[in-house]
């Protein structure tokens, strides 16, 4: 086998469906397989991907039952897989025509490799501009300090795994970050691959949107953390300032979906670095 690509799948059942038939449809040079990571579901991912496995030859569906997480999932679908190009991304999205073709052919040049997330194909135009859209762009950065793989979008070699790590089993969020503050500090470029699409989906509930900002944000203390702890530059202790002003702002707008989308998200993230901030004693506004 040449290429594993790596969906892990969290009670999905409503999306996993358009995101395994558009992978299923993926060309790619070489043999490849398709492996779904069950994290402990208890609606019918596990059962939806079990069918399409029994169509579909090159799809097959392990399970990592023994806590929920990111970053958990991730490491057991890279223990699963049979080759040395591997690639992931999510459950709920849609990869884009080309989308593995064009991963696979940066890793013939890069070590990592990652891609944009486009926003309006998925989510109607209230949501998709509930936020900023620098997420639309090949290559993410932590607060400017390193560079960073788009999470639902990206591509290593398994010697680089290997010698970068992995990703860390305890991060539930944030392990995209994480990892690539690892590669930063040991030299392993991470490469934006325009063409390597993939069709974004945001959260539409507002408790939704409120529980992954609140992950999102605690993630980021513990990453400064690790940069302190290194003796490296950390993210300015009040760089979120400007989004706690926004809230008080914007409160009016809490009347409006977009208003509400926006808020939850920002209140989320806001309130997850705080909490973080406590756990891992560096001050985070």
């Amino acid at each position: 086998m040449d290429v594993s690509v790596i969906v892990c799948a969290h009670n999905e059942e409503q999306h996993l469906p358009s995101q395994l038939n558009a992978l299923i449809e993926q060309e790619c040079p070489g043999q490849w397989e398709l492996i779904v990571v069950d994290n402990a579901s208890t609606d019918k991912t596990a059962l939806i991907a079990k069918r399409m496995a029994q169509r579909h030859p090159k799809l097959r569906v392990i399970q990592a039952e023994e806590r929920k997480g990111k970053g958990y999932a991730l490491a057991v679908g890279v223990r699963s897989a049979d080759s040395d190009l591997i690639v992931f991304c999510d459950a709920d999205d849609v990869v884009a025509p080309g989308w593995l073709a064009a991963l696979v052919g940066g890793l013939a040049s890069h070590d990592v490799v990652t891609g944009p997330h486009e926003l309006d194909l998925l989510n109607p135009p209230w949501l998709a501009d509930s936020r900023g859209r620098s997420i639309e762009e090949p290559l993410g950065s932590f607060f400017g300090i390193f560079p960073c793989i788009r999470g639902a979008s990206w591509a290593t070699h398994r010697r680089v795994w290997d010698a970068v790590g992995g990703v860390r089993e305890d991060f539930s969020a944030g392990e995209d970050a994480e990892f690539s503050l690892r590669c930063w500090q040991s030299g392993v470029e991470i490469v934006g691959v325009p063409d390597a699409v993939v069709h974004y989906r945001y959260r539409d509930s507002p408790r939704a949107l409120w529980r992954q900002g609140l992950a999102y944000g605690r993630s980021r203390p513990r990453i400064a953390r690790i940069l302190i702890d290194a003796g490296l530059t950390r993210p300015a202790r009040f760089a979120g300032a400007r989004s706690w002003m926004l809230l008080a702002i914007s409160a009016p707008t809490l009347l409006t979906r977009r208003g509400r989308a926006q808020w939850m998200w920002i209140a989320g993230n806001r309130a997850g670095q705080l909490m973080g901030s406590v756990s891992e004693r560096t001050f985070m506004l």
